[in-house]
């Protein structure tokens, strides 16, 4: 997520205006995901698809909303004089606690997807063996174990969203004012001491993560 901060620069027209895209885009999302997990009977036993799905867009819709209302913010802020900080906006305080869940949230569902659909067509999915479309018992303990350790590392991921949003690694350099704005390219070439740079890796790690297990799902339904 973008931080909302007065010491960077205004977000221009285009930016706002694809920000108020997405944020239309996400809420039809949301509110197809809902559609699907309520009339659609094979989804009624997976809570991920059915709940968590919509709860992970309804997020990125705030997410988007936010971002498109940010001009705003910074002309309230520069009027008032809120020392560069949104803290007397409860609504920007909420989306900064709100939007670390949305990664693991994302990570859950394409894993329950991903086996869902493996398991309808009954094929064999990470060491999981399926026959007509229900799992074999033999299989049991390897797909607990491969749940357990998405959970798990959802669960990691969404501790280390927490520590970036609420600053807990408090560091004075100016790669601080980059985390959310900045990518692989800055972390790679700005010169910064170890605390910094590590506050800028911790938050692109969890997209970084999400990319990596999406495409490797992504391949596994392809084949």
């Amino acid at each position: 997520m973008t931080f909302i901060d007065i010491t960077g620069s205004d977000p221009s027209p285009g930016l706002i205006a694809g920000y108020s895209i997405l944020s239309a885009v996400s809420l039809v999302c949301t509110a197809w995901a809902i559609y699907l997990g309520r009339s659609r009977l094979h989804y009624h036993s997976s809570f991920s698809v059915r709940i968590l799905f919509p709860v992970a867009l309804a997020l990125l819709t705030l997410e988007n909303i936010a971002l498109a209302i940010s001009g705003l913010v910074y002309e309230k802020l520069e009027t008032d004089g809120e020392d560069n900080n949104y803290d007397s906006y409860l609504f920007m305080k909420a989306i900064f606690v709100l939007q670390p869940f949305e990664v693991p949230l994302l990570l859950v569902v394409v894993f329950e997807l991903t086996y869902l659909v493996h398991k309808s067509r009954s094929v064999n999915f990470c060491g999981m063996d399926f026959d007509e479309g229900r799992r074999l018992h033999n299989t049991a303990a390897i797909s607990c174990m491969m749940r357990n350790s998405i959970r798990s590392l959802a669960t990691v991921l969404l501790i280390v969203g927490l520590i970036v949003n609420l600053d807990v690694i408090q560091d004075d350099s100016t790669i601080d004012a980059l985390v959310g704005r900045a990518g692989w390219h800055s972390f790679f070439t700005m010169e910064a001491n170890v605390k910094a740079k590590m506050h800028l890796l911790l938050s692109l790690l969890p997209v970084a993560v999400l990319v990596l297990v999406s495409f490797y799902l992504s391949i596994m339904l392809w084949r």
